[in-house]
């Protein structure tokens, strides 16, 4: 995904900078652990000590689990369409890693769709 395409993303989230890095480094430490590495050290990468990382990954992996409670919520009291949702989850999943400079039409497509779903 374009840097571009990220900070978008990121910056309509609720995890700080901080967090989302924190849990970069730990999600790519916990995929070279299952490859078969295991003296990964994120925190060491990420400039903080042991426990402040995990402190910060701990308070990341909490906001994620609340945003998604907060859409299950949303979905059973029908505010938001779960068909709708489940659409935009698939098209973002979709968007290849590296865009094209098409950065700016997705970043639209994907502000409208959140519009028509969040449609209070």
């Amino acid at each position: 995904m374009t840097k571009e395409l990220n900070d978008f993303l990121a910056d309509r989230s609720s995890l700080t900078k901080r967090q989302i890095e924190c849990l970069s480094l730990y999600t790519t430490a916990q995929r070279s652990v299952r490859g078969g590495a295991n003296d990964e050290r994120p925190y060491a990468i990420a400039g903080v000590s042991e426990g402040a990382y995990y402190r910060v990954v701990g308070q990341a992996k909490n906001n994620v689990n609340q945003a998604i409670y907060t859409i299950l919520l949303s979905t059973r009291m029908g505010i938001i369409d779960a068909t709708d949702v489940q659409r935009l989850l698939n098209l973002v999943g979709r968007i290849p890693q590296e865009t094209s400079d098409s950065s700016n039409e997705v970043i639209s497509l994907i502000e409208a769709l959140v519009s028509k779903i969040v449609m209070l």
